[in-house]
């Protein structure tokens, strides 16, 4: 029987998966899995020191960096946030259409607080997820490009529903990024240097690439599914067609602004010490208590429903990367997605989880965590999906095993 590398080894060669990198450890350092696999650029072959566009994976580190802030004493968790971002002060909220199909419009009666920000429970949406913020867009007579925008702009949206009472995936930790860096006078980038990147001794992450060479000499290079209308940016379906390379760079270079929800690039290696420091709890970062904030649930009722429904998606259901199966009891801690049940690929009850062009699983329960890393578009790659389940299921089989020695 072929051996989890060898299937893995074949999907690469096969370019069925482009080069990925896997990691996996326990808190007791008993059991650890560093590999890469298949090719970085069409020349050359992937190693553990490659870097990847790290997407959503940022918001992890944006959310550790907004609560050093509420140990700090600067902002409290439930405190509104428009003294510091006054652009979200009385936000409105898209509620429906008019007779002629324009936008109808009401004041917000909540204030959004920091919590909302964290949870995605502020009502702030994501452009390319809601079709109500294209209308938006179109009314303003704004065309949105993932590139060329400075990011108030960009991000600076009428809101989708009352804070708190419900859950969109969105631009709040852009925001958090953002008051992170007002709080402390200091950008985002120098803000995680100080305050995450030095004291776990990470070097290669940052939100400007070009001002880092070991970064960007050491960029994988992204690839697309062949056969796709909008490769880059579309929704994957599952199909016969193999991997190929494309020049997309997906972030403006240089940058100006950074996205605390999105921007980062950086190694994968490296941005595994910060979930073996939070699964460790070694209050290197965070404090115990607030590190069980963030594996606390988070979402009111309807927040909870919403994500329900936004899991039950068909494009999710079919098996989108680092998707959750239909009915399984979730909800968002401080962070990430965090699983109110045990799941099938290992995961135990408390397990909290996110993706973005890389998936990431702090399992405090088991002991474990994980990181999937690969520069794939469009995001939700499905034979990536298959192949991060695999990989899941594996460590956690790997670890339970080890621990039993």
């Amino acid at each position: 029987m072929a051996s989890f590398e060898d299937r893995v080894q074949k999907a690469v060669d096969a370019r069925d998966i482009p080069g990925i990198v896997l990691l996996a450890s326990d808190v007791n350092g008993n059991f650890k899995y560093e590999k890469a696999f298949g090719p970085k650029t069409p020349t050359e072959p992937l190693g553990l020191n490659a870097t990847f566009i790290l997407a959503s994976c940022t918001k992890l580190m944006t959310t550790i960096a907004a609560l050093q802030c509420v140990e700090r004493g600067q902002i409290g968790l439930d405190d509104p946030v428009s003294a510091i971002l006054p652009e979200l002060k009385e936000k409105e909220i898209i509620t429906g259409f008019n007779e002629d199909g324009s936008l109808t419009y009401r004041k917000a009666k909540n204030e959004i607080t920091l919590r909302h920000l964290l949870s995605h429970s502020s009502g702030l949406g994501y452009h390319t997820m809601d079709p109500r913020y294209h209308k938006w867009r179109k009314e303003r007579g704004e065309t949105f490009f993932i590139k060329g925008w400075s990011i108030i702009p960009r991000i600076n949206t009428p809101l989708l529903f009352e804070p708190g009472t419900s859950w969109a995936y969105g631009t709040g930790l852009d925001w958090a990024g953002i008051l992170v860096s007002r709080l402390n006078k200091m950008n985002l980038e120098q803000y995680m240097q100080k305050y995450i990147w030095a004291p776990l001794g990470i070097k290669n992450i940052t939100f400007h690439q070009e001002d880092h060479e070991d970064v960007r000499k050491n960029l994988t290079k992204m690839s697309i599914r062949k056969g796709l209308e909008n490769p880059m940016f579309g929704f994957p379906v599952r199909s016969e067609e193999k991997v190929d390379w494309t020049d997309e760079t997906l972030y403006d270079i240089p940058i100006a602004d950074e996205y605390g929800g999105e921007g980062a690039i950086g190694s994968a290696t490296e941005f595994f010490k910060i979930l073996q420091s939070i699964l460790e709890d070694d209050g290197k970062l965070l404090t115990s208590e607030t590190i069980e904030e963030m594996f606390s649930p988070q979402l009111s009722e309807g927040g909870v429903k919403a994500l329900d429904e936004y899991n039950a998606l068909p494009f999710y259901q079919g098996g989108a990367f680092a998707s959750v199966q239909n009915g399984t009891k979730v909800t968002w801690g401080l962070g990430g997605l965090l699983f109110l049940e045990d799941y099938f690929t290992g995961r135990k009850r408390g397990t909290l989880t996110w993706s973005g062009m890389a998936s990431w699983t702090i399992d405090r329960e088991t002991g474990i965590c994980a990181l999937y890393a690969g520069n794939m578009l469009p995001f939700g790659d499905f034979a990536s999906g298959d192949m991060q389940i695999k990989f899941e299921k594996e460590m956690y089989a790997r670890a339970v095993k080890r621990s039993m020695l």
